[in-house]
């Protein structure tokens, strides 16, 4: 009987407040989030040099590769006038996943991403209160604004000891993010939700006989 690992994503959440008086970024802030992703692999054609087992060779297929899984980060959020903020990130992420071959290859994988991003104002925070809680009581939005998000990031992938036993290896990629994210505020707590499409690139376990090329989606939840 083959034993296959497989992780499975939990919710986490939490505030992180932190606040510098003075100096030339009086408002910045720290904060936590909580994502959920999914990345594929495409190829061009049938021929690939991806490493194999002796003992099997590479199937037709236009998804070479599958990976999805959660991840948990701190972010910085620094505004630097009314319609920018910069936000570097680092984030750990749990996924599982597979290689599809003749004989599909899978694995687990926990990675270290770090970004740093511009969220661009895309209008003025609307500062009418729209969502109440009830009657009478004093939790209710205060502001709303929506944010264009983009900017680099850098990603290593660790995998597990199967996974590179069979002659893979662990990856460096650099990549690019642009999203669409939305900041409430609820009395000086401030919920960011956002969707990102990410792209990334690397020199390993290459397929087409060059650079590996990756897509994700990424929806994410943050708290500062």
């Amino acid at each position: 009987m083959k034993v296959k690992n497989y992780i499975l994503p939990v919710f986490f959440c939490g505030n992180l407040f932190s606040q510098i008086d003075g100096g030339p970024f009086p408002d910045f802030q720290f904060g936590l989030s909580h994502a959920l992703y999914s990345s594929l692999c495409l190829k061009q054609n049938n021929h690939t040099s991806i490493p194999q087992e002796k003992t099997q060779t590479q199937s037709p297929s236009s998804i070479t590769e599958i990976q999805y899984g959660f991840g948990l980060g701190m972010f910085l959020w620094m505004p630097l006038n009314e319609g920018v903020v910069f936000k570097p990130k680092f984030e750990c992420n749990f996924s599982n996943g597979c290689l599809k071959q003749k004989k599909t290859i899978y694995s687990t994988c926990f990675d270290f991403n770090i970004s740093h991003v511009f969220a661009l104002a895309l209008s003025k925070a609307n500062e009418n209160g729209a969502i109440a809680i009830a009657r009478d009581m004093s939790c209710y939005l205060t502001s709303k604004q929506p944010y264009l998000i983009i900017g680099p990031k850098i990603n290593f992938k660790k995998f597990d000891k199967g996974y590179l036993h069979k002659g893979f290896q662990n990856e460096f990629n650099l990549g690019f993010i642009i999203g669409y994210a939305t900041n409430y505020e609820f009395h000086g707590t401030n919920f960011l939700q956002e969707i990102s499409y990410g792209i990334s690139s690397t020199a390993q376990n290459q397929i087409n006989e060059s650079n590996k090329v990756t897509h994700s989606i990424t929806l994410a939840l943050s708290f500062y």
